[in-house]
């Protein structure tokens, strides 16, 4: 009795051991981090894995800036596939370059970590506090990966209504806060030697081709020469400056 007994729970683990499991890396470095993660008690009863794989993705996609997915080939039979995030857009905030996914999901700049250079060179900066909505200023991690303290919205709008001018391919940093419930935009913009500071707030253009108004004024400027702050922050028009403080 004792002996099937034996027999019975060898026969029962050796059904539900994990048949087969296959990870799909980016990198060697990602593989490894899955490993050192990967729940044990999964070897032995791969039912398990069929709950524990969503709390591995969960960990690993706060730990490192990645996409997880799991699935179940055939009956015990697993692949994990893990891939690399890739940078939207970069942002200066608290002192360090962080990268921000299309999704909204927030790490730190590595310049040699693959997909982290895919935003370009273009960085945004997000102010510590003041002129920002209340959720900003919530105290968010320095390290792993979390909300991205900017919405994304606010990024897409910008990009979808901007990107195609040619002053917006002239900006080399964009600073973003809110004034008077509204997103206001600083541009540093440089062309061959000249300068140009843009002050934007679209709430107070609508209906207007304001992208198209400025491409215009920015067009007759370089041809002029000269340093110059663009203020398109009064409703109707447009304020021209001299830039003073030129580095």
């Amino acid at each position: 009795m004792i002996a099937g007994s034996i027999t019975y729970v060898m026969n029962y683990k050796a059904w539900f051991a994990l048949k087969g499991y296959k990870i799909e890396a980016q990198s060697y470095v990602l593989e490894q981090r899955l490993w050192e993660v990967f729940p044990q008690r999964c070897l032995s009863f791969w039912p398990h894995f069929m709950k524990d794989s969503k709390g591995l993705k969960e960990f690993l996609e706060r730990d490192m800036p990645v996409v997880v997915d799991t699935r179940m080939e055939k009956l015990g039979r697993f692949v994990t596939r893990i891939e690399w995030l890739s940078a939207w857009v970069k942002v200066d905030w608290r002192g360090k370059i962080w990268c921000i996914s299309r999704d909204g999901r927030m790490w730190l700049f590595e310049p040699g970590r693959q997909n982290d250079n895919d935003a370009g060179k273009l960085v945004w900066k997000i102010p510590d506090q003041g002129n920002v909505p209340a959720d900003v200023t919530i105290q968010a991690p320095m390290s792993g990966v979390f909300k991205s303290p900017l919405a994304t919205e606010v990024i897409a709008s910008f990009l979808e209504n901007f990107r195609r001018f040619n002053w917006y391919d002239s900006a080399t940093e964009i600073s973003w806060e809110r004034r008077a419930g509204m997103d206001l935009f600083t541009l540093r913009l440089a062309y061959a030697q000249q300068r140009f500071e843009l002050l934007l707030q679209p709430g107070k253009y609508s209906g207007q081709d304001l992208g198209a108004t400025i491409d215009d004024l920015f067009s007759k400027l370089i041809n002029e020469g000269g340093n110059y702050v663009i203020d398109a922050t009064y409703e109707g028009k447009i304020l021209l400056r001299k830039l003073s403080n030129v580095p």
